[in-house]
Order: C-alpha cells, then sequence, then structure tokens
C-alpha cells in the first residue's frame, strides 16, 4: 500500500473516532462489550484487554533462610549426669513416656505422683487403659487405670491416672504455668521424635502455624493453644504429640500434633496452652492424690 493511502486512512479514523466522541454536542457514553444502553441512545461498544507481563525471576526479591535454632542432644537415660549448662534447671526428671506394648506413641509430663499429662491426639477416645503403660525410666513401667480427656480449655489434653504413685528419685513432678505467655517470650522446647534434644526458642504469633500446618485437615488452631518455632532445618525438626514447653522451670505448653515442618522455612508448633487450663488441672491433681 502506497504512503499517502496508509495516512488517509489513519487519518479517516481519528477523525470518525472524535465524531463518535460526541453526539449534538454530549459527550457519548461509554460500554464494555455487553452492556448496551436503553432505547435510542447512542453509545461506543469499547473492550478492555488485559495484559499479564511477565515478571523476570532474577528481579524477584528473595527472603533470607531463616538460621536454624541451636539443638542441644541429651539422653532420657543419662539426664542426671547432664551438666547444667547443658539442660535447663530440674529438667527431664518429669518426662514420660506412654506405651503400647513396646511401642512408644507420645511423651508426657508427670504433674503428680499419679497424673500423667499428654496431647489429647495421643490416644483414642475408645482407648482401654490396659493396653497402654507409662514408661518413666529405662526399665520401669506404671500401669493406667484411667484415661480423661480434658475439656473446655483442656481439650487439647488428655490425663492419664496410674494404678500406683511414683516414688522414683529419678522422676519428680512438675509444676504448672504460673503465668501467660506473649509472644516473643523465650521458652525451651523438648523434641523426642528420635533422640531426646531441647531446642532454645520462642514463642510467635498463630500465623506462622497456620503456614506449618496448612496442609493437615485435620489440625484446627485457636486462640487457647501456643505457637512455637521450631528449627529450620527438617532433619533437626524432631517434635512429637505430648512433647514438653518449659518456661522458667514450668511445664507451659504441651504439642498438641507433632512437628509439621518445611526445611528452610520459619516454621511453628502447636502447643495446648498449660496456663489456660491451669484451674481444671489443679483441680484433678487433688482428686488423684
Amino acid at each position: 500500500m502506497q504512503p499517502k493511502c496508509l495516512l488517509l486512512i489513519l487519518l479517516t479514523r481519528l477523525t470518525l473516532q472524535q465524531v463518535a466522541h460526541t453526539h449534538l454536542g454530549q459527550t457519548v457514553p461509554q460500554f464494555m462489550v455487553g452492556d448496551v444502553p436503553s432505547k435510542g441512545q447512542p453509545y461506543q461498544i469499547v473492550r478492555i484487554i488485559e495484559y499479564l507481563v511477565p515478571y523476570s525471576p532474577n528481579k524477584i526479591a528473595r527472603t533470607k533462610q531463616v538460621d536454624s535454632l541451636e539443638i542441644i542432644p541429651a539422653d532420657i537415660d543419662s539426664l542426671l549426669k547432664m551438666k547444667p549448662t547443658k539442660k535447663p534447671k530440674k529438667s527431664l526428671h518429669f518426662l514420660v513416656k506412654v506405651l503400647r506394648k513396646n511401642a512408644t506413641l507420645c511423651t508426657g509430663a508427670l504433674i503428680s505422683r499419679r497424673l500423667v499429662l499428654s496431647s489429647s491426639q495421643c490416644l483414642t477416645k475408645n482407648a482401654m487403659p490396659k493396653d497402654y503403660s507409662i514408661q518413666a525410666s529405662r526399665s520401669r513401667r506404671y500401669k493406667m487405670v484411667k484415661i480423661i480427656f480434658g475439656t473446655g480449655l483442656a481439650q487439647d489434653l488428655v490425663l492419664i491416672v496410674l494404678k500406683a504413685a511414683i516414688h522414683d528419685s529419678a522422676i519428680q513432678p512438675i509444676r504448672l504455668c504460673d503465668g501467660s505467655l506473649k509472644p516473643l517470650e523465650n521458652v525451651t522446647m523438648y523434641m523426642s521424635r528420635k533422640r531426646l534434644s531441647f531446642l532454645r526458642t520462642q514463642v510467635i504469633a498463630n500465623g506462622a502455624c497456620k503456614r506449618s500446618y496448612a496442609q493437615d485437615e485435620n489440625v484446627y488452631i485457636t486462640a487457647n493453644m501456643l505457637c512455637v518455632q521450631n528449627t529450620a532445618k527438617l532433619k533437626d525438626c524432631q517434635t512429637a504429640k505430648g512433647d514438653l514447653l518449659l518456661h522458667k522451670d514450668h511445664l507451659c505448653g504441651i504439642n498438641i500434633y507433632g512437628s509439621h515442618c518445611v526445611n528452610g522455612a520459619s516454621n511453628g508448633d502447636l502447643y495446648a496452652n498449660i496456663f489456660k487450663a491451669r484451674g481444671y488441672l489443679q483441680r484433678m491433681i487433688k482428686q488423684f492424690v
């Protein structure tokens, strides 16, 4: 096509477009395709096209990898021989295992001579006490006579009543949390899935736990739970159901679901809030002495 002809077509299109924009001195309204105005009104049909512009991956801001927190190894059968600098004061003499035959299901805390506290996810509602036992040291086991699932603020907890009180110099009941924990509060996380270890960490916002447990449809999160930062290294992320959370030598949390960690992420674990359930637990302790 000749250049003069092309210029003429362009000028004609611009002129028609200007005419279309006015009608009897008034601006003609514009409508999306399909939105036709009422009878007799002049209108223009306008198409809107959205362009998705690819973003260069080299320009994406990369978040700094979360540093893994310090893992302190421990041996559950030689806790009394550990140096004070390697463990919290008076720690783990209250840690027990919940067994079915010879298999460890979860851990728990001795809160009185006859009561063990663990996660409600450790045992099923129809669990029979005779099928389970508590291991307080390498060889000694204790029979259960009753399993009590908590209610209200203690609904994420289960109480195990022992047939006989534990009188063992290697294990002592732990005191319950005496204050409310706030975000950034320093705590000690116990990790028992493999070899027992400690993690010095802190309480974080519940939003972090929502991300960690997003793929598990059986998990729910409430304001009565505590979210605690776990390590960013998957191989070190070894919490199990019933694991303990301590603050100033007091039991402040029981791990509800175990860990759901992703390597290199800001991981969180969910804990039952012992301080909120303190009144209920104290009544149960008085009942089973």
